[in-house]
Parts: C-alpha cells; structure tokens; sequence
C-alpha cells in the first residue's frame, strides 16, 4: 500500500512541475523511470552518460558516496568518469542525466529536483534512505538521500552492490543500520547551567558577607583594645609619674598594634579583590 502511494506522490509530483526555479529550465514531465534499468539508463554506447552531483557543502560522507559510484561505473564500463563528478553550483541546465547524491538540505540540485521542496526533509525518516527516480524530456534524475550523512552512502553501496531482482520501481526505501538520535533539550540544559551559575554567585556573596564581617569584627576588637591601652597611660600618668622606660613600651606596643591594624586591612581588601 505504501509502496502505491508513494508512486502515485511521485506521478502528480512530476505532473505539477512548472519551473526549476534557479536553472530556468520548462518541464515537460514524462513517465518516470524504472530502477531495473540501473545501470544502462546512465550509459550510452558504452559510455557513462550523465553527471554525479554533490551540494557544495556536502558531508564528508556524500563526496565517498560519490566517489564508490564513480569506481562502479569505471569497472562496469571500463571507461574514465573524468569530468562527471560536479559540485551543485556547477550544474547549469537540467538538460543532461544526473545522479543527485544528498537531500534537498545538502544539495541544491537535489532541491530543484524535487520542485524545491519547503521542507528540505520531508520524506526522510530515521533509519531510512531513498533512492528516487525522476524522468524529464529524454533525460533521467536519480536523487539519492538519507536522513543521515550514513544514509545517502549505504542507498550507494546498494546501487554498488545491485541485483536486478531487488531494483525496480521508479522509487526505492532502503533500511539503514544507524544509532537512535539523542534528544537535544539545549534550552533546558542551559536552564540548569544558569541555575548552577546562580547559586555559586550566591554562596560565594554569602563567604565574602561573612569574609569581611569577620575581619572587621577582628579590627574593631582590636581598635577597642587600642583605644584602652590608649587611656590606661593617661590615668596612670595622674596618679605616678612614669618611667622613661614605661614610655618607650607604651610606644613600641602601639607600633605594633597600628600594623596588626594595617596588615588586617590589606588582607580584607585582597579577599574583596578575588571575589570582583
């Protein structure tokens, strides 16, 4: 049933073809052709009649696919392919066979195949690769994809590879072995890192609040203790006279109590600095 449909989608898609828009070429479509005929409808008096096409900025795995058809139809034909292997951009007219390896995503000839498609992807599934065929005047279309790169290369290896009782149609869905794509939730891992980002910030206002609290705890303590050893002398001094001795301690003791002070100071601007 699905094979039906989709060969009926592949009619009336050939039949609303106007313009390939880009190439500017009027399209009279035909019947199109059948897949038994790989690989003859792309040779002519036993030469290899068309062009392979790769997008410009096709995946690794396209130009390798493009390269395995090359060798087959060197070996089936026994002929050089040299200058039948062309970048999108260098396909001007429609007016020739091509072989269109990628989707409409990747490869602009593709696109304009497939009538310029809004949706590049649109008949691609996970775990599936199709190999289309498309007839125009006396001229044939082959697009080749997959919804992966590993796709469009394994529809290749079973032209490669091909037998004659498995090709047939003017459209073919081949099974490709590949691993169930991750779901990429970005926005909520970046939600999570924000979370994360927010909460350090956070704790590490709270060390530097209770950082610098202390520290001033520490020089108000200290001043406190300064300011009574600043008094004691001077009661003292009303009640006896003190010594020469006594002075030079009270002096060397606020010395060393204004650079207890300083030194306390340089440490909590330094603290303040690491968290800026």
């Amino acid at each position: 049933m699905k094979f039906i449909i989709t060969q009926i989608m592949v009619f009336f898609l050939l039949i609303n073809i106007a313009l390939a828009a880009g190439l500017s070429e009027e399209i009279n479509p035909t019947l199109p052709p059948d897949l038994s005929n790989f690989p003859d409808m792309f040779i002519e008096n036993g030469n290899f009649n068309a062009v392979i096409v790769v997008g410009n900025q096709a995946p690794a795995s396209d130009v390798i696919a493009q390269s395995n058809l090359v060798q087959f139809f060197v070996g089936y034909t026994g002929k050089s392919l040299v200058g039948s292997t062309k970048l999108s951009s260098e396909i001007e007219s429609l007016n020739q066979n091509i072989i269109s390896i990628g989707s409409a995503c990747h490869n602009n000839v593709s696109w304009e195949i497939m009538v310029q498609p809004k949706q590049c992807d649109r008949w691609l599934e996970h775990g599936k690769a199709m190999i289309l065929l498309y007839g125009y005047k006396d001229y044939v279309y082959m697009v080749i994809a997959g919804y992966s790169d590993k796709g469009a290369r394994d529809a290749v290896d079973v032209l490669v590879n091909y037998d004659k009782n498995t090709l047939k149609g003017s459209n073919m869905l081949i099974e490709v072995d590949e691993p169930t794509p991750e779901i990429n939730d970005s926005s909520g891992e970046d939600k999570i890192v924000e979370e994360e980002e927010e909460n350090i910030t956070m704790e590490l206002e709270k060390e530097k609040e209770k950082l610098v609290s202390e520290l001033n705890e520490k020089i108000t303590n200290k001043s406190e203790e300064t300011s009574k050893n600043r008094t004691s002398p001077t009661i003292n001094r009303t009640k006896e006279k003190m010594s020469s001795e006594q002075k030079e301690m009270i002096k060397l003791n606020q010395k060393e109590q204004k650079k207890e002070i300083g030194l306390i100071k340089r440490v909590i601007s330094w603290f303040i600095s690491l968290f800026k």
